[in-house]
């Protein structure tokens, strides 16, 4: 409560307890007023007393991007431009999302007019964008009666980033690449590692590429071609439909997709790819497909921000804008999928020309978990993985190369199953 607030309570309790004395005639009454008379007079004494002070808080950060859980030092430093020394108080106010870990984020005590007083903490955030604008500030009385708030402005904006996940080579056959080298194979003939057949030979050839050996056994001059390998568009899509993902507690399996697609985004930028983002659920929130490091960081700030939603627009995967993405190119969906309506929708995409891979989460463990392991659930999970066995096995024989990640491991150990798998017509 504040000093104003106190002092009007106690005084109208005061005036309350004098008007019944002296309406019953009952110097009891009046005598209990006369303390509460005594406390009010001198809290209003100590709060015009109180020093007219400027309090100054600077901190060490403006802007700060970090990645999710790791631990970040701030510093608030407290000083005032009054000319003796003030009690004060500071406190820094953290937003839901952002943890305490080490150190105070307040400070009570003397602060003399030359004196600088730094408070110190170590605070964890998660995934997000936290903005950091309270600091309470406030300047006391000598012996705690009365205070007086001060206005501080001192704005943090905390920019928690999704964890990264180094991936090893991980295989994807679009049906279109660019013009440019890269790691990908592009289905044509030329310079490459990979055999990719024959042709016959043309004046200006390199001669170093004859073959032979047919030369020798149909006495014709035949080229032998490699596959070429280049860079090519990769579009990213998040779903981040609210009836597709699973939270028990803290855990959400949209919090792992955020993290697969930042380290997905990583691993074709790396390998020198094009590649962009749509994030599918609250808006079409569509970053342009580009190469390098400052796409990367784009997709991960864009990854930061993303809420899920239960938009009716967004509810099924019928309304991804195709028109956004390059016709035959590579198209890398994290989503756990919600029904069949969603799979006919994949298929679709694949019969447009596509290249899919999906990256399917597995929030059967997870909610299994929350749950008693009574019959009917545990009959009901073998329903619902048997569904979702089905559902996943008709996309891979549509062509459809799979991720099925387990939440519980590593997303790159579940990545290593299809490079030994045949992905279908994506092979």
């Amino acid at each position: 409560m504040s000093t104003w607030g106190r002092f009007s309570t106690i005084f109208g309790l005061g005036l309350c307890l004098a008007t019944v004395g002296l309406l019953m005639r009952q110097a009891g009454f009046i005598l209990l007023a006369l303390p509460a008379f005594v406390y009010a007079i001198a809290l209003l004494v100590s709060y015009l007393l109180l020093p007219s002070v400027r309090l100054r808080v600077d901190r060490s950060h403006d802007v700060v991007r970090i990645p999710e859980g790791s631990p970040l030092e701030m510093t608030l430093t407290c000083s005032h431009d009054a000319r003796s020394k003030a009690i004060v108080s500071v406190l820094d106010l953290l937003p839901s999302g952002v943890e305490l870990v080490d150190g105070e984020t307040a400070y009570l005590g003397p602060l003399a007019a030359d004196e600088a007083v730094p408070v110190t903490a170590t605070v964890e955030g998660r995934r997000g964008v936290h903005q950091l604008d309270g600091v309470r500030a406030s300047v006391w009385s000598r012996f705690g009666l009365a205070e007086r708030n001060i206005d501080v402005d001192a704005p943090l904006t905390l920019r928690c980033l999704p964890r990264v996940e180094r991936l090893t080579t991980l295989p994807i056959r679009p049906r279109r690449t660019r013009a440019f080298a890269g790691p990908v194979k592009s289905r044509l003939g030329g310079l490459g590692i990979d055999f990719f057949g024959g042709r016959a030979y043309y004046p200006g050839d390199d001669v170093r590429r004859i073959n032979w050996r047919a030369y020798a056994l149909r006495d014709e001059l035949t080229i032998v071609e490699f596959e070429q390998e280049r860079i090519t568009d990769v579009n990213l899509i998040l779903d981040a439909r609210a009836r597709v993902h699973t939270q028990v507690g803290d855990t959400s399996t949209f919090e792992h997709a955020c993290r697969a697609t930042v380290s997905l985004a990583g691993h074709f930028i790396d390998q020198g790819n094009s590649v962009g983002l749509l994030i599918y659920g609250d808006c079409l929130n569509w970053i342009f497909p580009a190469l390098g490091r400052v796409q990367f960081e784009r997709i991960r700030d864009a990854v930061s921000e993303a809420q899920i939603a239960d938009k009716e627009a967004f509810e099924d995967l019928r309304q991804i804008p195709t028109r956004l993405f390059t016709p035959r190119s590579q198209m890398v969906m994290v989503s756990p999928l919600a029904d069949e309506t969603d799979v006919e929708t994949l298929a679709l995409l694949c019969g447009r020309g596509y290249s899919l891979l999906l990256v399917c989460p597995d929030s059967l463990p997870l909610e299994q978990a929350a749950l008693p392991r009574t019959p009917s659930n545990l009959l009901a999970a073998r329903i619902l993985r048997l569904e979702r066995t089905i559902f996943l096995e008709s996309l891979v024989r549509m062509g459809v190369r799979l991720i099925d990640w387990d939440l519980d491991s590593p997303l790159e150990e579940s990545a290593e199953q299809v490079r030994h798998r045949r992905g279908g017509r994506g092979r």
